[in-house]
């Protein structure tokens, strides 16, 4: 797989659009990839790497955080699995409960203008609750942008 520079941008229940992040994609027929780096919310932290990783045939996404908290959580539709954040406070045990992953279609392809460069935008979407144990379920829907470069040349 070659890796491509792009920009991600992410919003969901926790987090809203507007920010993109400078991060690689990689995409085979097997599996498709995307990473970024986003600063920690404490200044002066440094910041938390992201992965998206998706197993195009078993249609499993993992998503890992490496940073001040660490996490690891895998997503399958219409199955409930489990992960874990780790934290300087210990570490907790999740569950998550995925209703739909739509990783990067081709139909929902589109091209933004975006500082006079023209981008390929690929779109996916991730539904699921995110469950602690004795709390109840948090439900997120994740809508994942990233921004490729059509070519060189400006408008």
């Amino acid at each position: 797989m070659e890796k491509t520079s792009c920009l991600v941008s992410i919003v969901s229940a926790f987090a809203e659009e507007g920010v993109r992040y400078e991060g690689t994609f990689e995409a085979s027929s097997d599996r498709i990839r995307v990473s970024w780096t986003q600063p920690e919310e404490e200044k002066g932290q440094g910041g938390s790497r992201f992965l998206l990783s998706y197993r195009v045939n078993e249609k499993v996404l993992v998503m890992s955080r490496r940073g001040s908290a660490d996490s690891d959580m895998t997503f399958q539709e219409g199955e409930k699995t489990e992960g874990v954040v780790r934290t300087s406070h210990g570490d907790f045990d999740l569950e998550m409960e995925t209703f739909a992953i739509s990783f990067f279609p081709e139909e929902r392809d589109e091209e933004v203008e975006i500082e006079g460069r023209i981008y390929l935008v690929k779109t996916a979407e991730l539904s699921y609750d995110l469950c602690f144990p004795q709390q109840d379920p948090m439900r997120n829907h994740m809508i994942f942008k990233v921004h490729l470069a059509k070519s060189e040349n400006y408008v």
